[in-house]
């Protein structure tokens, strides 16, 4: 199995893993808001929920009226899923398939930047810029869950959910060919760097994980046979 291979086995089910995560909240989200359009009585656990959606993807500040219908529209073009296909070619992009420093010390497998908090400051800091790190995760999950509400609620990236919002309202699949176009402000390269991720889809067949979901089939034990079995077993 190749290094790339081994790569997109490790990183997939995590990026689904994060999708299912975002689509819950999804979910319910929609739920309260079709509740509150209809005039239908919302509980105070919902409401309370529905606040803290708009508070976490910073939907808006201060006091909110729920039943604005702009609202609604804001808080469902932020919570919602990303392509696994984007996901898995800018990971590979910025982490050079799993072996950056960054990636290999601290999980960090979108090259995202903080100012604050842990992180891993790069050897040559750029000037001007302040006395940024890149931030550090204890998992591989947590890195890709930070990506995901990085692109979800960032302002550099409006472009990607208001493309993402206008093919749902087209009922139009959303692929990450398409929003990586979108990316242009993910880093300096700019529309360079969109010709590497789409290529990175294209060449590495990514399309069809756009479609793939986890199962909740029984567990599947991998047992080691041949040599790594014997290996294994005389220790």
């Amino acid at each position: 199995m190749t290094k790339k291979h081994l790569f997109f086995c490790f990183l997939g089910p995590l990026v689904l893993r994060s999708n299912e995560l975002i689509q819950k909240n999804r979910d319910r989200a929609t739920s309260i808001i079709e509740a509150l359009r209809a005039g239908a009585a919302v509980s105070h656990q919902d409401q309370t929920f529905l606040r803290e959606i708009v508070e976490a993807y910073k939907v808006a500040e201060g006091k909110t009226d729920l039943t604005d219908h702009s609202l609604h529209d804001k808080i469902l073009s932020r919570v919602d899923t990303v392509p696994p296909s984007l996901v898995l070619a800018q990971a590979a992009e910025e982490s050079g398939w799993g072996t950056s420093r960054f990636a290999v010390e601290g999980n960090a497998l979108f090259g995202m930047w903080t100012w604050y908090g842990e992180g891993i400051k790069p050897l040559k800091q750029r000037s001007g810029l302040g006395n940024y790190k890149i931030a550090v995760y204890e998992t591989p999950l947590q890195s890709v869950i930070a990506y995901m509400h990085n692109l979800n609620t960032h302002q550099a990236y409006k472009k990607l959910r208001a493309r993402r919002a206008e093919l749902r309202m087209a009922g139009t699949k959303v692929t990450g060919w398409d929003l990586a176009s979108t990316l242009t402000k993910y880093s300096e390269r700019g529309q360079a760097y969109v010709d590497s991720l789409q290529t990175l889809i294209k060449v590495n067949m990514l399309q069809p994980i756009d479609d793939a979901y986890l199962d909740n089939g029984p567990t599947i034990l991998l047992i080691p046979v041949g040599d790594v079995a014997k290996r294994m077993t005389s220790r």
